[in-house]
């Protein structure tokens, strides 16, 4: 089962990179990375380095931000 929240990242990145006009291969070439690397990120298939997903940010004008939400019970 994949996880939801990359699903919803992979879901985002595919979005922006429609809207960039950009194709997989595209993408991938411009960021360093395989195809099949980029439609895995896509498809929320793995868990993948902050390494790979920051280039994909990066190539996307954008960048990776962490949010930790503290709760206080």
């Amino acid at each position: 089962m994949k996880d939801k929240s990359r699903v919803k990242f992979g879901q985002m990145v595919a979005r922006l990179r429609r809207q960039s006009m950009l194709t997989v291969e595209q993408l991938a070439e411009m960021a360093d990375l395989k195809p099949a690397t980029v439609q895995n990120v896509e498809e929320g298939a793995f868990n993948f380095p902050f390494d790979i997903l920051n280039r994909i940010a990066v190539v996307m004008g954008g960048e990776l931000k962490i949010v930790i939400n503290e709760t206080n019970e």
